[in-house]
């Protein structure tokens, strides 16, 4: 067997193949045995067909195919292997005529994954932005872990005032100003509201001000129009369960040992364990700032061409998982689902598929850069990771590990998702980190969220 490469293209590769006359006969001679021993024709006794008649009963061309679809998967992995081609989908094969006396040609058409030229590591600069724990942080951050921790204490004697909670049932419209269009309700739910100015719209506070148990309201609330102009309406039909008020834990023993798992401390202990711990969140929100953007980076100075097959593979898996999910959730198929809700099919999958591209590259650059690192994800990688899921889960480590042990997908995945880890940790030793000081906190920081001691 002789191949070489005739074309190469982007990621599709042509490569021909010709086998010599001799043994592709001696291949269409034990086609031909085979289906000797199979073939069943009236007048003969079966396996026991005469060549020539047998011959004749199937035609040559019969007798090619089958030859040919005998061969060509033994042909095509031997390619595979010499070429060493690394496929993203089934090739295709397309056979010469076959004449008399000339070697069997065919040639095989491959796409493959495409190559990704990768900049130099040490080129990229990405900046560290660290944030310095203020007092009133250390402030904000007590006040909300206390809000978290409170009590309720049922309001029998007064109505309703700013910072009390209300336990409502509540029925939702959603009015839009068009012509004859019915308005959207949701199912009647209950819920528990913080009668807060900063919280609520003006016209819900207002609503729920001075209420007692049993009061029933109906109120309007405006919303931003759409994109197309239409003014929106949200009607609320509100009945008020109960009134109650926040009970705030003292800043004492039982709220620092639930909070910080020491109880033995004063107050000022306290504020210094809870400065380290957003201290702790800040560095590592830091850094994961400074991972995104010098992944960014690195994919947008990478190249590559995204294979229009990949991009459309990963659009399918997003929808059939939006599908499951809806599924899932509501135990409605995502036709029903959106039908109930009125909603637009085709808006929300292509919101849902939106970025598919963009998630295809950085995948491909990841796994460039994790194969030009020769990263490996190792056994104690591994044990380290089911370490830090029993530890988030509360679930014993062996029980997690065995989990993984007898599904085999799933911890192609977990390796999968190590290995990119271990990829992004080996950029960031790379690449050219500044530090930068920041005087306040990121956007959307969460500094007041420290997790409880055991949780």
């Amino acid at each position: 067997m002789r191949s070489e490469i005739v074309s190469q293209e982007k990621n599709i590769t042509r490569i021909k193949v010709e086998i010599d006359e001799k043994t592709f006969q001696a291949r269409m001679e034990e086609t031909l045995e085979g289906m000797r021993a199979k073939a069943d024709i009236k007048g003969f006794r079966k396996g026991r067909v005469p060549r020539k008649v047998l011959q004749m009963h199937l035609g040559p061309r019969a007798i090619m195919a089958e030859t040919l679809d005998s061969m060509i998967p033994g042909v095509l992995d031997t390619v595979v292997k010499e070429y060493e081609l690394d496929l993203i989908s089934e090739p295709s094969v397309e056979v010469d005529d076959i004449k008399a006396g000339e070697p069997l040609a065919m040639t095989f058409v491959f796409e493959t994954m495409p190559e990704v030229a990768l900049p130099e590591l040490e080129s990229l600069e990405v900046s560290r932005k660290n944030v310095a724990v203020t007092p009133s942080m250390v402030d904000e951050a007590i006040s909300s872990l206390r809000d978290n921790a409170s009590e309720r204490e049922p309001v029998t004697d007064r109505p309703s005032g700013e910072g009390d909670l209300l336990e409502v049932m509540y029925d939702l419209s959603l009015f839009e100003e068009k012509n004859g269009e019915a308005p959207q309700e949701s199912d009647r739910q209950k819920s528990v509201v913080e009668l807060s100015r900063e919280a609520l719209p003006e016209e819900l506070f207002s609503a729920l001000l001075d209420r007692v148990a049993g009061d029933r309201v109906e109120v309007d609330v405006r919303v931003s129009p759409k994109d197309d102009g239409d003014q929106r309406t949200l009607r609320y039909k509100i009945e008020v369960l109960s009134v109650a008020r926040k009970i705030l834990p003292e800043l004492s023993g039982p709220f620092f040992e639930k909070v910080v798992g020491e109880s033995d401390l004063d107050e000022e202990g306290f504020r210094l364990k809870i400065r380290e711990k957003l201290q702790e969140n800040l560095l590592a929100e830091s850094l994961q700032r400074a991972e995104r953007e010098a992944l960014d980076l690195l994919v947008k100075r990478s190249q590559v061409d995204v294979p229009d097959s990949l991009v459309q593979r990963h659009k399918t898996r997003i929808l059939k998982d939006l599908h499951e999910n809806v599924r899932r959730k509501t135990g409605k198929t995502f036709e029903e689902y959106v039908a109930q809700e009125g909603l637009e099919r085709e808006k929300l999958e292509a919101e849902a598929v939106e970025g598919a591209e963009e998630e295809v590259r950085r995948s491909l650059v990841m796994d460039a850069l994790a194969e030009a690192e020769a990263i490996q994800v190792e056994e104690e990688d591994l044990d380290g990771e089911f370490g830090e899921m029993a530890r988030s889960f509360n679930i014993d480590r062996d029980k997690i590990k065995e989990f993984f042990l007898k599904n085999p997908d799933d911890l192609a995945d977990l390796q999968h998702r190590v290995r990119m880890k271990k990829a992004v940790k080996r950029l960031m030793e790379k690449v050219a980190v500044s530090e930068e000081t920041l005087e306040s906190p990121f956007d959307g920081t969460g500094e007041a969220e420290i997790e409880k001691e055991g949780s």
